[in-house]
């Protein structure tokens, strides 16, 4: 079996679901990304806890289309889902959304920006806070302040949704999972960071702030493997 290693120190993991993604060395800035094809799937093993809101999930990623870049863990799982999706009218390159809304139907709650999924690479940022939720790409605050849902996360799907429909057709360098909503220093700062390592333009902060005491990480996955149809709309 093949998975990526959680550099959080929590000794987690995301192993191959069906297909591994192809890593791809050297590919952003001088640093490795896995690179998903519609076909590849990483997943975690089940939280021993259900994670409750709020949760801030940060992702650097480029994303094409229609397209789920992180869910929560399974069929039986309800939905915490950062995607380019749930369109207002159908569009070849939907805007970026994140719900914890729901579980088979389409969500009845959402936030949703205004960046497509044209296959740039972003720093994405999605603070699942219920009413006080937000997202961010590239530092700049696409959506917030409406409710997402009050879903709890039991785990991770990566590059797919948990139904195991919309498959992301892109890339994935960075994943970070923290159980709290950052506070807007500490968001920049991680933000601005990720931006330098991987060659990315940022909105906010023009030099990465002094090194920052991050809070601890639930997880934060590297992208180095080892061995071991369009959506209905929901109302935002």
């Amino acid at each position: 079996m093949q998975c990526a290693i959680d550099k959080s120190g929590y000794g987690h993991s995301a192993s191959m679901h069906s297909k591994m993604p192809a890593y791809k060395p050297n590919a952003v800035n001088g640093h490795g990304c896995m690179e998903f094809d519609g076909a590849s799937v990483l997943k975690t093993r089940p939280f021993a806890q259900p994670i409750p809101q709020p949760i801030t999930i940060i992702v650097v990623a480029r994303a094409r289309g229609d397209t789920t870049i992180i869910d929560s863990l399974g069929p039986s799982s309800n939905r915490f889902e950062l995607c380019h999706g749930y369109p207002a009218g159908w569009h070849p390159s939907p805007e970026v959304c994140m719900t914890a809304s729901g579980h088979d139907a389409s969500p009845k709650h959402s936030l949703r920006g205004s960046t497509r999924g044209t296959g740039d690479w972003h720093v994405y940022t999605a603070i699942f806070d219920q009413r006080r939720s937000e997202v961010y790409v590239d530092g700049y605050c696409e959506a917030s302040g409406k409710n997402v849902g009050g879903n709890s996360l039991d785990g991770l799907t990566i590059g797919c949704d948990h139904n195991g429909v919309f498959f992301l057709i892109g890339s994935l360098a960075e994943l970070r999972l923290y159980r709290t909503h950052l506070s807007t220093r500490m968001r920049v700062q991680i933000e601005a960071s990720l931006a330098r390592r991987y060659g990315l333009n940022y909105s906010v902060a023009r030099e990465v702030p002094s090194t920052p005491r991050t809070p601890s990480g639930l997880a934060r996955f590297n992208c180095a493997p080892r061995s071991s149809g369009s959506r209905a709309a929901p109302d935002a």
